[in-house]
């Protein structure tokens, strides 16, 4: 037993050494592009810190463990949202940043758009638990084949280009942070099938059930790249690249179904049961408290932090007692 935490806790540690610093990269290849920064964390970033969540998704479908593989999607959702509270106490109580408004009442009205997206491909894993029929085409689900269309349909339409060619003559200077990007993927991907191989044996030796395994632990380890990527994008006031990371991150969790479907080899998304329809309702509404605030734009705060903040902080812990409520075995 103590071999698997182990194995678990150290594969959590390369995912964190992974994820340091690529919030500085992304904003180098902002810079160097001259793409938008909330663009570039909604997919660059998101994608690179998201992989983590995909190779445990996938493992976790091809060892036939369901539970694990949605709760950790939805789970990882419920958690990134958490993070800007993490962030917003730490702009303002670590890095003393009290020169600033709310986190979510200055980033850009694009972030809108993509909470809305985010929330359609959650609601579409909901409806993928709660009414498919099970059938397949080609080794996957029905809705499996519409977050597949979906999602690469939202990260077009959701593109804004700067416009001022700047990215054109600076192209080549955006190569290393790219190198460097990609050698992150490699760790976090080898990181993530560890993760979910041991989760999974930890959750069988305990009285711990698979989702609550893959909703709570599991994805907090898993959207530890998310944390270190936001740190980063928060020391230099990137707070688009921020936001979008975490949105973009939502997006691309249940954008992972489709594979994890595939190498389940059957329609996942029946395989669901009730509890990783909480989960993702749970991230739902804390989505939605995050589109509210970014809309309010309230400069008010309360110890530090704007009150639509308050409830994201206060509705994770929430959800995450119900959870632990729900998620032990008698």
């Amino acid at each position: 037993m103590l071999s698997l935490w182990g194995v678990f806790v150290a594969s959590a540690a390369a995912v964190v050494v992974a994820g340091y610093k690529l919030g500085k990269y992304g904003d180098e290849i902002a810079e160097a592009t001259g793409i938008e920064r909330a663009w570039i964390g909604m997919l660059l970033l998101a994608t690179v810190t998201s992989l983590p969540e995909l190779a445990t998704t996938v493992t976790a479908g091809a060892i036939a463990a369901p539970e694990i593989a949605l709760g950790n999607i939805f789970g990882s959702n419920l958690f990134n949202m958490a993070l800007i509270a993490v962030m917003e106490f730490v702009s303002f109580w670590v890095l003393r940043q009290r020169d600033l408004p709310p986190l979510l009442s200055h980033v850009g009205g694009d972030q809108l758009l993509y909470a809305a997206a985010a929330i359609v491909l959650s609601a579409l894993g909901i409806v993928g638990i709660s009414f498919s029929s099970g059938r397949e085409f080609l080794g996957m689900g029905p809705v499996s084949w519409i977050i597949l269309v979906f999602y690469p349909l939202s990260v077009w339409a959701l593109y804004r280009p700067q416009g001022d060619g700047e990215g054109e003559r600076n192209l080549k200077d955006a190569v290393t942070p790219f190198l460097k990007f990609a050698l992150a993927s490699a760790v976090v991907i080898v990181a993530g099938m560890h993760l979910a191989k041991s989760g999974k044996e930890i959750a069988a030796q305990t009285r711990l059930t698979g989702t609550f395994m893959g909703a709570i632990f599991i994805a907090a380890s898993t959207s530890l790249p998310e944390l270190m990527s936001c740190l980063g994008a928060l020391r230099i006031r990137s707070f688009d690249l921020l936001v979008g990371n975490l949105f973009g991150s939502n997006m691309f969790n249940v954008f992972t179904i489709p594979f994890a479907d595939l190498a389940y080899r059957g329609a996942l998304l029946p395989a669901g049961s009730l509890n990783q329809v909480v989960v993702a309702a749970l991230s739902i509404v804390l989505m939605s408290v995050a589109a509210f605030g970014i809309q309010r734009r309230s400069r008010r705060r309360l110890l530090g932090m704007g009150y639509e903040t308050w409830g994201i902080a206060l509705g994770y812990l929430v959800a995450v007692y119900m959870l632990f409520a729900r998620g032990i075995e008698f």
